[in-house]
């Protein structure tokens, strides 16, 4: 069994309480809040001109909901991880659930699959991951994929596929920071739009990387070292 395989088992088996869900929904109150204040920065400007200049889609709508979540940086923190998840997942499950008509514990649901993946992918990198790359961008691909094949009821073997087309599209660099530029808001962007992206390709039959993790040109070796 894969890495990617025991991580989705292990996600799989656990089960979901009333009290996880109540949680979950503070986080999606706690992003709308987020979204709302991003857009009137003025990155967030920017985004809107880009987002209305064509017309919106779910790939479009989650990059747009994903950038404006982490513009002020008081959304959602997992510090083990070092990982915001909600601004990766939280879009993800909105822009894909409201697509697809979903319920919102099914939602819920989807929100804490998404977490629980991109954490435990973030608590799994090590720190000298976090000297380059940003752990948002590179493991929240991941809890995007999750949360989005939960969202379209992808197999185990779907989900496999959905997180090896995630995580070799996984990026995310901090070397903006040098000139204080604004790229960082893409990277929960393109990380949620990936996500959905890989996701939506499985379940058409688009195979991914059974081996993404662990593989000699995988995740890790690339970078983590």
């Amino acid at each position: 069994m894969t890495l990617t395989e025991e991580l989705i088992e292990l996600i799989e088996s656990k089960s979901i309480e009333d009290d996880d869900i109540n949680a979950a929904s503070w986080f999606v109150l706690d992003a709308m809040a987020n979204i709302a204040a991003g857009r009137n920065s003025e990155p967030g400007r920017i985004l809107n001109r880009w987002f209305l200049d064509e017309p919106p889609n779910t790939s479009r709508t989650v990059l747009w909901l994903g950038a404006l979540m982490h513009i002020l940086e008081v959304d959602d923190l997992h510090r083990q991880s070092v990982v915001h998840p909600g601004c990766v997942v939280i879009p993800t499950v909105l822009s894909l659930g409201l697509r697809e008509g979903l319920s919102g514990r099914e939602m819920l649901e989807a929100v804490l699959k998404g977490f629980e993946a991109c954490t435990r992918l973030g608590n799994s990198v090590g720190p000298a991951h976090y000297k380059i790359w940003h752990n948002t961008a590179t493991c929240g691909t991941f809890g995007a994929a999750y949360a989005a094949g939960t969202i379209l009821g992808l197999s185990k073997s779907q989900l496999r596929d959905a997180l090896g087309n995630a995580g070799t599209q996984s990026s995310g660099l901090w070397e903006f920071s040098a000139s204080g530029t604004m790229s960082k808001h893409l990277h929960a962007g393109r990380a949620g739009q990936s996500g959905v992206i890989s996701a939506d390709l499985a379940s058409y039959g688009l195979s991914g990387s059974p081996t993404i993790l662990e593989g000699k040109r995988g995740f890790y070796a690339a970078c983590c070292n």
